[in-house]
């Protein structure tokens, strides 16, 4: 207690010149106008391969999500590409494949859809290599007829032109090639 008796017997003194002069504000303005027009350049540079890092995740998890969700339900899901479902068209879709053909039918279950343009400025697929992957309850995927023998490759690319190889392999291991330009 003599401590707060001795602090507040002090004082306080308000002075007629306290606070930042106008000079002083101009100066430190700048500064941050100059650190700004630095940094924002090379941030915006950056968003495009975040984007696509992103996106490469994304569809990382999603061929992920549809091994589990066969693996749990017993029953193959697949993802195909470039597919419509209900009039709109995705960049990919998940869904619970009933009758095992990798064709999504208005019956099956959809596990997720995805349009690159509504959280991925830039972002686009090229699937050539294969347009639907399957998974069967034991998590080996089973590629479309005009699919690869041995791994799939999905290609995504950015504005920049980077590029991601999501590839599965015949074993069922999902890896992620990202190509940085």
């Amino acid at each position: 207690m003599d401590q707060m008796a001795k602090m507040s017997a002090f004082p306080k003194k308000i002075s007629a010149h306290s606070g930042f002069s106008l000079a002083e504000v101009m100066t430190v303005i700048a500064i941050i106008g100059i650190v700004s027009a630095i940094a924002v350049p090379g941030f915006l540079a950056w968003l495009p391969d975040y984007y696509l890092k992103s996106a490469a995740r994304d569809l990382r998890a999603s061929f992920q999500l549809a091994r589990m969700t066969a693996i749990k339900t017993g029953t193959n899901c697949t993802i195909t590409f470039n597919q419509s479902v209900d009039g709109v068209t995705y960049d990919y879709v998940v869904f619970q494949d009933a009758d095992n053909d990798l064709v999504f039918d208005s019956s099956e279950t959809v596990v997720r859809k995805v349009k690159w343009a509504d959280y991925h400025s830039g972002i686009s697929t090229n699937s050539n290599d294969f347009t639907a992957v399957g998974f069967r309850s034991n998590g080996i995927p089973v590629f479309a007829e005009d699919g690869p023998t041995s791994n799939g490759t999905v290609s995504i690319k950015n504005t920049d032109n980077s590029e991601a190889d999501i590839t599965v392999s015949i074993a069922g291991n999902i890896k992620i090639a990202l190509t940085i330009h």
